[in-house]
C-alpha cells in the first residue's frame, strides 16, 4: 500500500469510532519533567493545557478496547488507533519513574458523534473526537524539558497529547509552528 494510502487507512480507523460509545479512558502518562527540586518526576503543571501520554486507551461499552498511540514515519510521528485484545493497564500497573498508569476520568465519555482527522508532514498529526457535544483533540507531539524547567511543545513527535479544550492548543508556541492542516 502506498504511503498516502496507509495514512488514509489510519484516518479510516479513527472514523470507525463514530457511533461507538466510550465507557472509560485510561492512559500511560509521561512526566513533563523527569526530576524536580522536590525530587521525583512532575506530571502536572498549570501552564500545560494537555496530558502527555505514551498510550491512550478507551474501553468501549461493548466490552472491547482500543488504544491510540503513535507511529514513526522517517523523522515525524503520527497517530494511529488499534483494537486491543484486552485492557492493557495490567501491563503498566505498578510502574514508577517517568511513566504512570492512570484512569482519565476527566475525558468525555459516551457516543462518538463525529471524528475529524488532520494531516501534516505526511502523517496523521491530529484527530478531534466529538463526544456527547464535547471535543477532544489528540495530537502527535511531545514536551521537551530544557534548562530552567522550560518546556518546549514539539509537533509530530512520539507521544499522544490530549487537549480537553482544543482551543488551548492554539495558545501554545509549537516547534515547528502549527499551521493550517489538511483534513484527512
Amino acid at each position: 500500500m502506498a504511503r498516502d494510502g496507509w495514512v488514509a487507512e489510519r484516518a479510516r480507523e479513527f472514523d470507525q469510532l463514530r457511533g461507538q460509545k466510550i465507557a472509560a479512558w485510561t492512559g500511560v502518562e509521561m512526566a513533563l519533567r523527569e526530576e524536580t527540586a522536590a525530587g521525583g518526576p512532575q506530571f502536572e503543571d498549570p501552564a500545560v493545557p494537555c496530558l502527555q501520554l505514551l498510550i491512550l486507551g478507551a474501553s468501549l461499552d461493548d466490552g472491547t478496547f482500543v488504544t491510540i498511540d503513535t507511529y514513526q514515519d522517517d523523522i515525524t510521528w503520527g497517530l494511529w488507533r488499534r483494537r486491543a485484545a484486552s485492557d492493557y493497564s495490567a501491563d503498566w500497573a505498578g510502574m514508577t519513574g517517568i511513566y504512570r498508569m492512570r484512569t482519565l476520568s476527566g475525558l468525555p465519555t459516551g457516543e462518538v458523534d463525529g471524528v475529524s482527522t488532520f494531516l501534516d508532514e505526511g502523517v496523521l498529526a491530529e484527530v478531534v473526537l466529538h463526544i456527547q457535544g464535547q471535543s477532544l483533540l489528540l495530537m502527535a507531539g511531545e514536551l521537551y524539558e530544557y534548562p530552567q524547567e522550560r518546556l518546549v511543545f514539539k509537533r509530530c513527535d512520539e507521544s499522544v497529547l490530549v487537549f480537553t479544550e482544543p482551543s488551548a492548543a492554539e495558545s501554545v508556541d509549537w516547534v515547528p509552528e502549527r499551521r493550517e492542516l489538511a483534513q484527512g
